[in-house]
């Protein structure tokens, strides 16, 4: 039998449970052992998922761990990542992957050097829905993709997270917290971005929060929270790219792409699953059966209804 990948998590904040849930899904790796920068969490997650809680130091020297998932906020992965590649362990990240173009040249060749494997979140793009959607564009039914538009709009993360102050700080943002996604699926579908102009504002200093256990605590709005802005691909098309935290209700589909010959309307790119619509020439918009894929299956209830999310 071949040998299970043993993986250990630094940060056991709220994303850490859909890891941990998860896991067990792929059969070459083991969750073993979790950090935190606070061990009490740490030690209730790992006694949540049968695991063993470590100081950070510790999970960074255990002989057992051969992988490490970086889930820590955002303005720390880099330094936290570094710290991974440096002690000689594989490290796969949350997103936004780092915060520069400078960090991610550094990890990269910290990993080429040792040898060592770095990823980072989202995953979303294997989901059935998009992959469905990348077969098409492959197939030639859309044509050459001349341009589309992108939506990412909500009245931000107040409103559920327990502790959504990093949210609202650099590193985070509509743009480096669900962008990825979004982004992401649009690189494997159409390919590389070539350039992009925006403009930003941040119309509300600060939040309240309604969730609990905080509920009515004010925190600070240091980062823009209305992102709009346009990505030029190296295959020519020009992709909008509407993102906003201070939007209450729209009407925008998520992801809707135009070639040559045909649209698609792409789901939720959040989810890894939901209704793939698509037309050629002026042909009504008729919505394609669903691929029997693995990750396409909803597996959860959302405030959509039930979705496919088996992300990281």
């Amino acid at each position: 039998m071949a040998k299970k990948l043993g993986i250990g998590v630094i940060g056991c904040g709220n994303i850490s449970k859909a890891y941990f849930s998860l896991a067990p899904l792929f059969r070459g790796i083991e969750m073993r052992a979790c950090a935190d920068i606070n061990m009490d969490v740490a030690r209730a997650r790992a006694k949540e998922f049968s695991l063993r809680a470590e100081t950070v130091d510790g999970l960074l020297k255990a002989d057992d761990i051969d992988i490490i998932v970086n889930l820590t906020i955002p303005a720390v992965h880099y330094e936290v990542s570094k710290q991974v590649l440096d002690a000689g362990k594989h490290v796969y990240s949350e997103k936004p992957f780092v915060l520069s173009v400078k960090e991610g040249q550094d990890l990269k060749a910290r990993a080429e050097k040792k040898g060592l494997r770095i990823g980072s979140a989202p995953d979303t793009f294997l989901g059935g829905a998009h992959q469905l959607v990348r077969e098409l564009i492959d197939e030639g039914k859309l044509g050459k993709i001349t341009s589309g538009t992108c939506h990412v709009m909500g009245h931000g993360m107040e409103h559920w997270h327990p502790n959504p102050d990093f949210f609202f700080q650099p590193g985070a943002g509509p743009v480096l917290d669900i962008g990825p996604y979004y982004i992401t699926n649009l690189i494997q579908l159409i390919g590389p971005v070539k350039q992009v102009a925006a403009f930003a504002t941040t119309p509300a200093k600060e939040r309240t929060i309604s969730s609990k256990p905080r509920a009515g605590e004010k925190i600070p709005v240091n980062t823009p929270t209305t992102i709009h802005g346009l990505l030029e691909f190296e295959n020519g098309a020009v992709i909008t790219l509407n993102t906003s935290w201070d939007v209450w209700a729209h009407g925008h589909a998520p992801m809707e792409l135009y070639g040559e010959t045909g649209t698609v309307f792409v789901p939720d790119p959040n989810f890894f699953g939901g209704d793939v619509r698509f037309t050629q020439d002026s042909k009504p918009v008729k919505k394609l059966p669903k691929w029997k894929h693995p990750f396409g299956v909803p597996n959860e209830m959302h405030s959509q209804g039930m979705m496919a999310n088996y992300r990281t």
